[in-house]
């Protein structure tokens, strides 16, 4: 299975490739023809291309974002035990963009 991932909007939103230029939300279960149809914000086929210093992945703040050896991204959180957390992107399995963690906190 081949995924794409968009940021837009302050979310970020997993498409699974379903044919040739067809892409299904796997949320909503919407398809998108990138050749009829042109797919706005950030795309990658991987998703820590699309993550940025202050979105939270697997319910850690992301403190920074670097290049490792000048080609795969990794991510500084601010992991339990070390107070610093690097990860890949084979390591992600939550986001919460920081936009979305805005719109979702209470103040008192």
């Amino acid at each position: 299975m081949k995924y794409l991932y968009q940021r837009y909007d302050g979310k970020i939103i997993k498409y699974e490739q379903i044919g040739d230029n067809e892409y299904i939300d796997l949320k909503t279960g919407i398809i998108t023809r990138t050749n009829d149809y042109v797919l706005l914000g950030k795309l990658s086929e991987n998703i820590i291309d699309l993550i940025e210093v202050g979105d939270y992945v697997n319910g850690y703040e992301v403190l920074d974002k670097y290049l490792f050896n000048g080609e795969k991204p990794v991510l500084e959180t601010n992991g339990e035990e070390t107070n610093c957390k690097c990860l890949c992107n084979s390591d992600i399995k939550s986001i919460v963009t920081k936009e979305q963690f805005e719109e979702m906190k209470l103040e008192v």
